[in-house]
């Protein structure tokens, strides 16, 4: 038992040092070697007094901290079914979930990041609660994106009768039954928990003890998450419109919400690895606004560049930031157990 449980000691810490490691690496190579960067730098510098270069900067991270204590306070009140935590707790696990998660695939190293500070839960339980969580704020995002999209297919693109409008009116049905699909399974989670433990086999049997979270939640307590989730998608989408704006782009309010909606709606169905989001997250951004501006209002204009710098200072302040916080909490995190404990 002694034993083992140095042994576990050891592979805790040979992991959180590999964790660590490779978050820094990552966060560094972006900044140091990534050439959007030192363009956006050098557009500071070059273009912007240091009094309003350093108001936008404050601006964006205070939006940064109340985004992120957002999602914190949404995590607590859903893990506080199988664990009390604080709020300052919370947080912890976020910012160390942001670390692990920025050299994964589609950032799933987020949900062990945030599972492993816990002390007394089951993992697998706060897995699945954390899925919960997450679902949430994917289905704000392609709810405002599908509004958004029908808005442009009815009032923008119909206009080009590229396409007969019975297919642009079969894709907005599409779009409205997916949408309807996705909220009712999340409010009716209880009921389809009960409905995968009847079928499952006796020898699953923790398997079904783990989905049985998933009962814990009530209809009021589904929404209020959901409510939380759209009350961080408008802090990061202004955050954008704030950074658009400051580097030179012409938005009203409503274009610029508009169009935050479309990108966030295409990259939530793009599969990413970490390594590329960046240029996947300047890419889309990019060929939103160009399609918007040259191909739908047929008005020759450039503006790749401001698009990109925006991208990539939200990058840099919604997640390299926390992340590179979060590094100092990943020692906290226990990865490996006793077998005797969070049963």
């Amino acid at each position: 038992m002694i034993k083992s449980t140095k042994l576990n000691k050891t592979y805790n810490f040979l992991l959180k040092i590999i964790i660590i490691t490779a978050s820094f690496g990552y966060i560094s190579y972006q900044l140091f070697f990534n050439e959007n960067y030192t363009k956006v730098m050098q557009l500071f510098s070059s273009s912007y007094s240091l009094k309003k270069t350093i108001l936008m900067l404050l601006i964006i991270i205070v939006l940064m901290m109340i985004n992120w204590s957002i999602e914190a306070y949404k995590w607590r009140y859903l893990i506080n079914k199988i664990e009390k935590i604080s709020f300052a707790k919370a947080l912890k696990a976020i910012l160390s979930g942001l670390s692990v998660s920025t050299f994964t695939p589609n950032r799933v190293g987020e949900f062990l990041g945030r599972v492993f500070i816990l002390k007394k839960a089951n993992p697998w339980k706060a897995i699945f609660i954390t899925i919960l969580c997450s679902m949430s704020q994917l289905m704000i995002t392609l709810l405002i994106g599908s509004i958004s999209l029908i808005v442009y297919i009815l009032v923008y693109y119909s206009k080009h009768q590229v396409l007969p409008m019975y297919i642009f009116y079969i894709f907005i049905g599409l779009l409205i039954i997916a949408n309807f699909s996705i909220f009712s399974v999340f409010f009716n989670v209880s009921f389809i928990s009960k409905w995968l433990n009847l079928l499952m086999k006796p020898k699953w049997r923790k398997m079904k003890a783990y989905l049985k979270v998933f009962s814990f939640f009530k209809f009021n307590e589904l929404r209020n998450t959901l409510l939380f989730s759209f009350s961080r998608y408008l802090v990061f989408s202004f955050q954008f419109y704030l950074l658009l704006k400051f580097f030179g782009l012409p938005l009203n309010i409503f274009e610029g919400f508009f169009l935050i909606s479309l990108i966030y709606f295409v990259l939530s169905a793009i599969p990413s690895i970490a390594i590329a989001e960046i240029g996947i997250r300047g890419s889309v951004a990019v060929g939103v606004f160009d399609f918007y501006y040259n191909s739908t209002l047929n008005l020759n204009v450039n503006y790749n560049f401001g698009v990109i710098a925006a991208s990539s200072v939200l990058w840099l302040i919604n997640i390299a930031l926390p992340a590179f916080i979060g590094n100092y909490y990943v020692m906290e995190l226990n990865f490996f157990k006793d077998t005797k404990t969070n049963k």
